[in-house]
């Protein structure tokens, strides 16, 4: 066996998912996946660390610092616990590959940074595995956006010659994968916002984490004037590459958007959040560089039953719209499995070619690595 375990926590910080991938097998073979949800309190600390309005002095450093430590034992507990449910010795991992729990991601500023937390020496010491961890900021320091990186894993998974292919993956925010079927250059970038607002206005008119189906939003009628507001935002016209996060499209950027639109009531601006994300998902996958057969959409969003249809009612005349599925891992676990492959390239010493996605120089040595003591 080759065993490698991935390990992520999304934009939405609902909790951490793993993966156990065995990859002696040719395709690789799934062992157990499972996501683990964080305590309530945790999530809320994640979430008010990630806005950069909130508690700006309330000893900030210190809070930062224990809460690496605390996500660094739930990861190592997360994977302790999926060696538990797959019946397997943790000592029989070649390694622990951890993209952590991002708070602050900064790819348009001078001095452009991304910051992970999670600390992969506490994931390292507490399961006695090597831990490959700090997956970005090599990318940033040769000029890149430090994300997406999981394009080069699409492309190893799911890039077929016949075809014309887009990964769309509906998180809190949305990102795509280009995979053109003559073998030209895969492309990936965030298109912007997908289930990350939805998510706070459901939360804080309704009290639930998620708008689940899109339900609540069906249930209203998308306004255009707030609409054309939002997509005036100049992030959606920038070209690729590029990316962002939850510190961008937040509470405060929709409050602002907001302002003056008193009329427009709780459910539809629900409605025009989703009608905002499948409509800039749908411009930016029209201007790529050819005609796209398909857009396969894994993530959270894809279980929108509503979002689905929106999308699929803005590239009818282009490209079929639909679940991933049939695959050896679950379409919800690709981004962990992505990790588990790139700890797998960083303990073989392979360079990954990032320079069509994230804008990086050359390619790159990506992740470092964490002895387990």
């Amino acid at each position: 066996m080759e065993l490698y375990l991935g390990l992520i926590s999304g934009t939405s910080a609902d909790g951490i998912d793993a993966v156990l991938i065995d990859f002696a097998e040719e395709p690789f073979k799934v062992v157990a996946q499972h996501s683990f949800p964080y305590p309530m309190d945790i999530r809320r600390e994640i979430l008010a660390m990630a806005q950069p309005a909130l508690h700006e002095g309330d000893h900030r450093i210190d809070r930062l610092g224990h809460l690496d430590h605390q996500l660094g034992s739930l990861f190592a507990d997360a994977a302790r616990q999926l060696c538990n449910i797959a019946n397997v010795d943790l000592a029989h991992l070649n390694a622990i590959g951890s993209h952590g729990q991002t708070v602050r991601h900064r790819p348009q500023s001078k001095q452009k940074f991304s910051l992970q937390i999670a600390d992969p020496n506490v994931i390292a010491f507490e399961t006695g595995v090597i831990t490959i961890a700090d997956f970005r900021r090599m990318d940033i320091a040769a000029g890149g956006q430090g994300a997406p990186l999981v394009p080069l894993f699409h492309q190893a998974l799911l890039g077929d010659s016949r075809i014309n292919r887009v990964i769309l993956n509906l998180g809190g925010i949305a990102n795509i994968t280009w995979l053109p079927k003559n073998q030209g250059p895969v492309m990936g970038f965030d298109t912007g916002p997908a289930n990350a607002l939805c998510d706070y206005w459901i939360e804080k008119h309704k009290g639930e984490a998620f708008d689940a189906n899109g339900d609540w939003a069906a249930s209203g009628t998308f306004s255009h004037e707030l609409l054309k507001h939002m997509s005036a935002d100049p992030y959606f016209i920038l070209p690729a590459p590029k990316s962002t996060g939850r510190e961008y499209f937040d509470a405060q950027w929709l409050e602002q958007k907001l302002k003056g639109a008193d009329r427009v009531g709780a459910a539809d601006v629900q409605a025009t959040l989703v009608e905002l994300s499948a409509r800039t998902i749908a411009e930016q996958v029209k201007r790529l560089p050819d005609d796209c057969d398909e857009v396969l959409v894994c993530g959270g969003g894809a279980h929108n039953s509503y979002m689905m249809q929106r999308l699929g009612h803005h590239l009818h005349d282009q490209t079929e719209v639909k679940p991933l599925q049939n695959l050896s891992v679950d379409s919800d676990f690709i981004e962990a499995a992505t990790f588990a492959w790139l700890a797998k390239q960083r303990l073989a010493g392979n360079k990954l070619d990032y320079r069509t996605v994230t804008g990086a120089s050359r390619p790159l040595l990506m992740g470092n690595i964490f002895q387990a003591g």
